[in-house]
């Protein structure tokens, strides 16, 4: 079973979700679920890393980003398999022009 890291990015995105959920929504029980639920998602990715399809943009697929839902948001990572390794990189939410915000 290999490891799951997040990113300072991932990080920050967590901490971004969380705050505007519990701010600016006024809902601290759907904050704690869905970032709760966000990193259960992301620890299973250690048991099976390949599960999910590379995602659907043509550059960011050729250098491994793969992409799982949970909710409202797309978790995006990175299988290095030499190490054993996914690595969250980003945490977006599913309506934002997630293409351009990883290409940057």
């Amino acid at each position: 079973m290999g490891k799951v890291i997040f990113t300072r990015t991932a990080e920050i995105d967590l901490v971004g979700i969380e705050d505007y959920i519990r701010e600016i929504l006024y809902n601290p029980n759907a904050a704690i679920r869905i970032v709760d639920g966000i990193v259960d998602t992301a620890e299973k990715l250690s048991l099976f890393p390949k599960k999910h399809q590379f995602v659907r943009d043509q550059f960011l697929a050729e250098i491994g980003f793969r992409m799982v839902i949970f909710d409202n948001y797309n978790i995006f990572y990175f299988y290095d398999e030499s190490a054993d390794a996914v690595h969250i990189v980003r945490v977006l939410y599913n309506r934002v022009d997630w293409e351009n915000i990883l290409r940057q």
